[in-house]
């Protein structure tokens, strides 16, 4: 009983810590020569809140994204401030699928026992190609990767949590769809977790996690990673 009352409390704490996140939207299709625009925003996918109001975020702050290309190569986007967000563009120059990616470690306080880290990671589709659709290509420490660029409503999605680049097993990850409906799914041994669709649109999945660490100023990291996906 004991145990089962220390997991309630342990999964309600992970459950409340990670209600807000920050997340990378913009459209997963794209077009070759067309700009393609990025947001960074902050709270949950339906309710937002002003840059100004960020834990995380310093008036003027750029953030940086990693642009990786379907063929491996890589290059920065720098983030400007727009009010109540972040943007970025780029331009898809072959066809394939790209990843924008963001980790960053927040600002600590001197003294503070936890670093914060921000992982945030989107998958555009650009043309038909499936080529660049790999997790080797993403260098986030923590991250839920899709090994198709879309799936089927009404059929499983399967999803695999890496951190620091291996299969994360017994891990609650939280997917929200379109509709607002939310799921807390467990990773399994080999890292994946497993769900129905039952509405077409954009998912997004979040996630965080705790690790102790030696050597530092400080005694843990805690990361939070978010990620999106579509249904059809």
């Amino acid at each position: 009983m004991k145990k089962l009352l220390f997991t309630f409390i342990t999964l309600f704490t992970v459950l409340s810590a990670s209600a807000h996140a920050v997340f990378i939207e913009t459209s997963l299709k794209g077009t070759i020569g067309k700009p393609h625009a990025i947001k960074i925003v902050y709270g949950e996918p339906t309710e937002q809140e002003v840059i100004s109001k960020w834990w995380w975020y310093k008036e003027g702050m750029q953030i940086n994204l990693t642009l990786i290309k379907p063929d491996g190569s890589t290059s920065t986007l720098t983030t400007t401030a727009q009010g109540d967000h972040l943007s970025a563009t780029f331009v898809p120059d072959q066809d394939g699928v790209y990843h924008v990616s963001l980790k960053r470690d927040t600002e600590r306080k001197e003294g503070t026992k936890t670093q914060y880290q921000i992982n945030a990671i989107a998958t555009i589709q650009v043309g038909s190609s499936a080529l660049g659709n790999t997790a080797t290509h993403l260098a986030n420490e923590l991250f839920v990767f899709a090994d198709q660029t879309s799936f089927k409503n009404k059929k499983e999605v399967s999803l695999t949590l890496f951190q620091k680049g291996k299969p994360t097993a017994n891990t609650a990850v939280q997917i929200i769809a379109p509709s607002g409906w939310i799921k807390w799914v467990e990773t399994d041994a080999q890292g994946l977790i497993k769900f129905v669709p039952e509405w077409k649109g954009k998912y997004y999945a979040e996630v965080s996690r705790r690790e102790k660490v030696e050597g530092q100023s400080f005694e843990e990291y805690s990361r939070a990673s978010s990620m999106s996906f579509a249904v059809n």
